[in-house]
């Protein structure tokens, strides 16, 4: 149960990750018939929407985890989580060097 809690915050960002990618297929389906032009400015709002609430539930994740962390699997499943989230932000500063 312990290793359980330890990962409760990579296994909340898969389910918030799993559910804002079905979220956007639905409403890609729903307003498909309306057009491009209605279609991409609704997705947009959904994906803005769902980030926002998702990242809320999330640093309520982590801060009760950060806050419960005691011993160092704890640790080091916080830095996995803080890795994966980070790894896609260094290749996009990778794939946009600045000047």
């Amino acid at each position: 149960m312990k290793s359980l809690r330890a990962a409760q915050p990579i296994l909340v960002l898969i389910a918030l990750v799993a559910l804002l990618a079905g979220l956007t297929v639905i409403v890609r389906e729903i307003s498909a018939r309306s057009g491009f032009l209605v279609e991409r400015p609704i997705v947009l709002f959904v994906w803005l929407g769902g980030l926002v609430i998702a990242s809320a539930i999330f640093a309520w994740v982590i801060r009760r985890s950060i806050r419960r962390a005691d011993s160092t699997s704890s640790g080091l499943m916080l830095v996995a989580t803080a890795l994966t989230l980070a790894s896609p932000l260094a290749l996009m500063l990778l794939q946009h060097p600045s000047p």
